[in-house]
């Protein structure tokens, strides 16, 4: 009788301590994290769980209220936190663990809230976590391809792609169909004016 409990006792123990040392998904000190927002991030990362990689990817997503809680987050090697800090606005940073330093570089990661930045920008929620879910997509969909793990229904297109790795050339592409156009129009005129 007491082998059984001693076993129950331990076996207690150990899923107690298994569960205080699993990290959450997502940490929303400023409640600002919608539920969608929310079952997305934890499920990509149960996703990353179930792979049979050495070291798994871990991407968490935290809100906090202040420079100073900001400060003191520093991610490990295999982690990419997404941080909003909130406060009269809203700014979000991404930190990457050194395991992927070379996948998300400080210009990689500046691209893509630059992406998303209409909707970080935005101060409706809803429209705040659309652009929330395009950083933590884009950042996925990196690791992902990295990491040869198979797409899933929220990687993003190879064009979505193209506007996080080069986003001046679309820039480039409209800056020439405008000076095209007003070529056009200052020629046609010029004939135009000659008659």
């Amino acid at each position: 009788m007491t082998k059984n409990k001693l076993f129950l006792a331990i076996l207690s123990l150990l899923a107690f301590f298994s569960l205080a040392m699993t990290q959450a998904s997502v940490i929303d000190q400023a409640h600002i994290f919608n539920q969608a927002t929310n079952n997305l991030v934890t499920q990509k990362n149960e996703t990353y769980q179930k792979t049979k990689l050495k070291e798994k990817p871990i991407v968490n997503l935290v809100s906090v209220t202040s420079n100073r809680a900001f400060k003191q987050l520093k991610p490990r090697k295999n982690q990419i936190i997404i941080v909003t800090i909130h406060q009269q606005k809203n700014n979000v940073q991404i930190l990457v663990g050194s395991k992927f330093k070379k996948v998300l570089p400080v210009t990689t990661t500046n691209n893509i809230i630059r992406y998303a930045g209409d909707d970080l920008r935005s101060k409706q929620n809803k429209t705040f976590n659309k652009g929330i879910l395009k950083v933590f997509n884009a950042c996925t969909t990196l690791i992902d391809q990295e990491l040869n793990l198979p797409a899933d229904k929220n990687t993003l297109s190879s064009e979505q792609l193209q506007r996080v790795n080069h986003p001046q050339s679309l820039n480039l592409v409209w800056a020439l169909v405008v000076v095209l156009i007003v070529t056009f129009f200052f020629s046609w005129q010029k004939k135009r004016n000659k008659r």
